[in-house]
């Protein structure tokens, strides 16, 4: 089998001591055409890892070893590197699929640029009002006004959509979240006032100008001049995550917001 070790830079040492390991288990380490892409750090570094391979999701499975502080996507902690080799070895997981996010930014002259995001898709201005329309399939729903707006995939629910007070959904229901940040209630502004949920085949879109905003996904920044929509929809891209045999999502939950 064909793996890579994937990491920050400060981490190479972490990386050169796995990959190691790997070679010494029988796996071939190919950084250009890998089988399985191991991540280890946290939760930004999976983010990133995926970001880098994002042209071959189709032939890769990715699995993240966590070598932080808590991490959503680890399945394997560093002290369970012999077992996670060993499940790996002996096909002793399970692979489940999750669609990614395609984000469409639209500029005044025209120009589209498309992206793809694991966990979120992000319009945040922390110093001014925010005000923008927000639309469900062409159809107004809102006039928003406050610091930002998230827009979260059901893998991405668990992160900064619930920070700032947005459900967990469940990982194996393809859907998008829609989380504003700081919206003005009063008695001439009103919106939403909560997250929504909606289905696999639902587009959400703000318009505005957004120049003096931070437009993101993920841990990427997109150019903001002259940007007038975002839109955000669920993508055919799908990654392929390496969870254990006995992968309990209720468990995740207990270990990383209860327990």
């Amino acid at each position: 089998m064909r793996i890579t070790i994937y990491s920050k830079e400060e981490n190479q040492d972490i990386a050169l001591r796995v990959s190691d390991l790997a070679e010494e288990r029988g796996f071939i380490v190919d950084e250009e055409n890998p089988e399985v892409v191991i991540s280890v750090g946290g939760d930004g570094t999976f983010l990133r890892a995926v970001q880098k391979y994002l042209p071959k999701l189709d032939s890769i499975r990715f699995v993240a070893v966590n070598f932080g502080t808590l991490g959503f996507f680890a399945q394997y902690q560093k002290e369970e590197l012999d077992q996670f080799f060993d499940d790996l070895k002996n096909n002793n997981y399970q692979v489940k699929q999750h669609k990614l996010l395609k984000g469409i930014a639209q500029y005044e002259d025209e120009k589209e640029v498309s992206f793809y995001a694991i966990n979120e898709v992000r319009i945040e201005n922390p110093f001014r009002t925010l005000t923008c329309d927000v639309y469900i399939n062409n159809e107004l729903l809102e006039s928003f006004r406050g610091n930002g707006l998230i827009f979260a995939s059901s893998i991405g629910s668990s992160a900064y959509n619930k920070s700032l007070g947005g459900a967990l959904v469940d990982i194996s229901i393809p859907s998008i979240q829609l989380t504003e940040i700081a919206s003005i209630e009063n008695n001439l502004y009103h919106s939403l006032g909560s997250s929504l949920v909606v289905d696999e085949n639902t587009t959400l879109k703000a318009m505005g100008k957004f120049n003096k905003s931070v437009v993101g996904y993920d841990s990427n920044f997109i150019d903001k001049e002259n940007l007038t929509s975002l839109e955000v929809k669920l993508s055919d891209k799908k990654i392929n995550i390496i969870y254990r045999k006995d992968f309990s999502l209720v468990k995740m939950y207990r270990k990383s917001f209860v327990k």
